[in-house]
């Protein structure tokens, strides 16, 4: 069971009076007092159109995976037409050596080289049936190397083949979430007594998304990315924050350490502040038009290197909650996960707990 913790952010950015102007934003984006009052049919819609937006970014996300893997199977492909006739061909070559030795033919090489008559024979006869044994050698090797070849391609071909059937899996799902989003936006429309305005506040809303929300979610996340890289040498200068007992290790994060390392690092406002709550942490924030709820936890991830992985379950911006593809692009473009062995080699975690003004990680010296 991989120990999982809440992990809620409620965030905001100082960045949007640079690129816009106050008055666009008032204009392009409900207020987060009148997103709040909006009646349960007109949020709903602005949230549902906000998905169907998202969804065609992962639609198209998906499209361009699709398009470099069956590239790769084309390529796959030729190089497999082009690797069977090397392999037959090396075939020939070898079944030639096999046929020599067992119809006696190498035998009688090796009988012709002790029956030479001199010593200036047999060392030129040791030579000639040296060369043969070498092409020999070299044959079968090079058969060996052809079959394993061919087998290595093919492995390739029949999972990038798999790889193709997900992806069309993926995409038939992501055009079912759509269509349905789409026949339940329409339906709410044609119901609505204000239909104009409603089209209008969706318009709007996902403009400023497009426009404005997302990449000021893309630069916060950014900033956190970068300084998780610094975090293990922020630790190790922090005094009793890495205890140890034999191989065991524990690492404790108190909460006012968190964000001193944070606004330091990633250039955050001081009214943005992070706290530890019982199997979570809370981050609070919120300017003008801004505000943002992310959800998510961490887990022990023991893959190709042991981490303790970030996971984005739930994103709210401005409060209509966003589809899960976008949690999961997040995850993919930014890595706030943590390395336990960039403080010490061979380090592992095995635990993390969260209570209230401290997250507490158990760790232990590992060398397999």
């Amino acid at each position: 069971m991989k120990p999982v913790y809440t992990f809620c952010v409620v965030c905001f950015s100082f960045f949007t009076a640079i690129f816009v102007p106050f008055s666009v934003i008032s204009a392009a984006a409900p207020s987060i007092e009148s997103a709040e009052q909006l009646d349960p049919q007109t949020r709903q819609l602005l949230e549902d159109s906000l998905s169907v937006t998202e969804l065609d970014h992962e639609i198209t996300r998906i499209h361009q995976e699709e398009q470099a893997v069956r590239t790769r199977y084309e390529q796959l492909e030729q190089q497999s037409i082009t690797s069977q006739q090397q392999f037959n061909d090396a075939k020939i070559q070898s079944d030639k050596v096999l046929i020599a030795y067992y119809t006696g033919e190498r035998e009688q090489l090796r009988n012709a080289f002790w029956a030479a008559g001199s010593i200036s024979g047999v060392i030129a006869f040791y030579e000639y049936y040296k060369m043969i044994l070498d092409h020999d050698q070299q044959v079968m090797a090079d058969y060996r190397t052809r079959y394993d070849q061919i087998r290595s391609i093919r492995s390739d071909l029949l999972r990038t083949s798999t790889e193709l059937n997900t992806i069309g899996s993926r995409l038939t799902e992501q055009r079912q979430r759509v269509a349905s989003l789409q026949t339940r936006i329409h339906t709410g429309l044609a119901s609505s007594s204000e239909p104009d305005t409603a089209r209008q506040l969706i318009a709007e809303m996902n403009a400023y998304w497009e426009n404005i929300g997302l990449y000021e979610v893309k630069n916060y996340f950014q900033a956190l990315a970068q300084s998780m890289q610094q975090f293990p040498d922020f630790l190790q200068a922090q005094p009793g924050a890495i205890r140890t007992n034999g191989r065991q290790y524990t690492i404790v994060i108190e909460q006012q350490q968190l964000n001193d390392f944070l606004h330091q690092t990633a250039g955050l406002p001081d009214s943005l502040q992070f706290n530890f709550e019982q199997n979570r942490l809370v981050v609070h924030g919120e300017e003008g038009q801004l505000a943002l709820e992310i959800i998510g936890h961490y887990e022990i991830e023991n893959n190709q290197q042991n981490a303790m992985r970030f996971r984005v379950d739930q994103l709210v911006f401005n409060g209509f909650r966003l589809p899960d593809t976008t949690c999961q692009m997040l995850e993919n473009e930014f890595d706030l996960s943590f390395y336990p062995e960039q403080i010490i080699p061979y380090l592992r975690a095995t635990s993390v707990g969260i209570v209230p003004q401290s997250m507490t990680v158990q760790l232990e010296l590992s060398l397999h």
